[in-house]
């Protein structure tokens, strides 16, 4: 007859328990995230948009009002939209009149966009110049146009560029120069300048968080299966506590990495995050990381409500020091030990842990080999 593996025997009973809490770090996580991002797209300006030249110019135009991060557009019939305007659900409305591309095209400046505000219109001033220095993108771009084929035409080069073309390539180098930034050096030291777009709120950060805390909840079965009664069992078994607890440790890397598959799915197909290969492999030396961390201070602790409370601070420290709360580029520029201070920095650079990893290992090796007492 065969027998369940003794590993098998409390995973059985607890089952419901590991399922909830390998899958309430993803849970968690998209609900944040979600939430976050619906405050953020209730924080937006909300303004009507009305467009009224069917050309390729306001069009155009169009888009890169509604691609401004501060703006909420809503595109809607003029009447319609000085209606919410009245009733204060817009802050502004903005008209892109008739005949836009003709007078972009005709270097005329004058009654290109129409703009209503109330006066509840707090951010109408920003928004009118934001708006209007889009505008004067095309105008001077089109007043451009028109200089170099008149010097075309000068120099009987008149067929070499169209219009269109030349509206082209420069859009194509305002995207690919930096026309407005520069880098400075003092003395001899240069400066990169690789600035990155500040974010307010990580998923990975997120994600690292409620997954350090439901580590704990998943290891609790060490504190367990050491208690006094349990132990009695193993002195009539083949095999050793620490035997059975090493394979109860591999069993649940196990479980917690099919359920970091199942992360990396949602992070890709819910919450539209990019998935590499450069990413997987640092996310399993997380994982990996995590559950030694979380089994090895599980040993030498007797009372699962202090050590759930130990988890949760445990959880907050690395997460503040890992610079998912505040950002820590600048002083790791200056301090290299501030990359190895946590697990989740590495996470959040996609990088592998290998300090705390190796140490874990040999702490792992020190208990196979001479055991530990417990403290708490």
């Amino acid at each position: 007859m065969n027998r369940m593996p003794a590993q098998f025997f409390r995973l059985k009973k607890e089952w419901k328990t590991s399922l909830c809490w390998l899958l309430t770090p993803i849970l968690l996580t998209v609900f944040v995230m979600k939430t976050f991002g619906a405050l953020q797209e209730d924080a937006k300006v909300p303004i009507g948009l009305i467009v009224v030249d069917s050309s390729s110019l306001a069009t155009q135009l169009a888009h890169e009002i509604e691609r401004n991060e501060m703006l909420s557009v809503r595109y809607m019939e003029l009447d319609d939209a000085l209606h919410k305007l009245k009733q204060h659900e817009l802050d502004s409305v903005f008209v892109i009149r008739d005949g836009y591309e003709e007078s972009v095209l005709a270097n005329r400046r004058n009654g290109l966009i129409e703009a209503y505000s109330s006066n509840r219109s707090f951010a109408y001033p920003a928004i009118s110049e934001t708006i209007m220095s889009l505008a004067q993108q095309d105008m001077s771009r089109s007043k451009a146009a028109g200089v170099i084929r008149q010097l075309f035409r000068e120099y009987g080069m008149e067929d070499e560029w169209n219009y269109d073309e030349i509206i082209r390539k420069s859009v194509e180098k305002q995207q690919n120069e930096s026309l407005l930034h520069t880098s400075f050096s003092y003395g001899e030291q240069a400066v990169k300048s690789d600035e990155k777009p500040l974010e307010l709120l990580n998923s990975r950060a997120v994600w690292a968080f409620f997954t350090i805390i439901a580590a704990f909840f998943l290891f609790d079965w060490m504190i367990k299966e050491s208690r006094p009664s349990m132990q009695v069992r193993w002195l009539y078994t083949s095999i050793s506590f620490k035997f059975h607890a090493v394979r109860m440790l591999g069993l649940y890397c196990f479980l917690t990495i099919l359920s970091d598959v199942v992360t990396l799915t949602v992070f890709h197909y819910v919450l539209q995050e990019p998935v590499t290969l450069a990413f997987i492999l640092p996310l399993l030396t997380f994982r990996v990381t995590l559950n030694l961390f979380a089994f090895l201070l599980a040993i030498v602790y007797r009372q699962l409500f202090m050590f759930y409370m130990t988890g949760i601070a445990i959880a907050l420290l690395l997460t503040v020091t890992g610079g998912a709360i505040l950002p820590l580029d600048a002083l790791s520029k200056r301090a290299q030990w501030v990359e190895v201070i946590s697990p989740v920095r590495a996470l959040m650079t996609t990088t592998i842990p290998v300090v705390w990893l190796l140490l874990l290992v040999l702490v792992l090796a020190a208990w196979l080999v001479k055991g530990g007492k417990r403290i708490a």
